[in-house]
């Protein structure tokens, strides 16, 4: 692992997502393994946006981390980066609903007709799984949350204007971003 620094290291123990053993910080949920969830994505996915259909190169989670959605295979597909920060934390069928795009990947219709199971079960999951089995800060984050007995975040009403932060439209960004 890459060290970190002490401001890092002590919002990781704050957190309860690390510990302290002799002197090293351990990480208690395991965040290398993003990386292969993303490889796995990207390989099936050909880095061809699920919604607009342009190049993608960034991961985008049916079930918002923010909701208990983890990074999983059958939770992610590659999202070009006007379509990823635009969603924000909607869920897929309100974001779809305010945009008007029809989405093109198989996993991603599916998911649109059992979304509201998934959701649920995402958010119950969150609560009954430790914390080793988050692949990312993020997701060990939203777990200390919820085992702190906060709420989770709150959506983006659906009245708020979808604007990414890369560009001031929904208007298909050609770039491809690799990382």
């Amino acid at each position: 692992m890459t060290p970190c620094s002490p401001a890092k290291a002590e919002e990781n123990l704050l957190l309860g997502l690390a510990d302290m053993v002799d002197g090293t910080l351990k990480l208690r949920y395991a965040p290398m393994a993003y990386r292969s969830v993303f490889r796995a994505v990207v390989r099936r996915d050909r880095l061809q946006c699920a919604w607009c259909g342009t190049p993608g190169s960034t991961i985008d989670h049916l079930v918002p981390v923010s909701r208990g959605g983890q990074s999983r295979l059958d939770n992610c597909v590659v999202a070009c980066r006007s379509c990823n920060h635009s969603r924000n934390n909607r869920l897929p069928s309100a974001f779809a609903h305010a945009t008007g795009m029809t989405p093109r990947h198989e996993l991603l219709r599916w998911f649109l007709q059992h979304e509201e199971r998934l959701v649920e079960e995402a958010e119950e999951a969150l609560m009954k799984r430790p914390v080793s089995h988050c692949r990312s800060k993020e997701e060990a984050a939203v777990w200390a949350q919820a085992h702190r007995g906060q709420a989770l975040a709150v959506p983006p009403a659906l009245d708020e204007p979808l604007v990414t932060r890369l560009k001031g439209d929904l208007r298909v960004n050609h770039e491809l971003y690799l990382p």
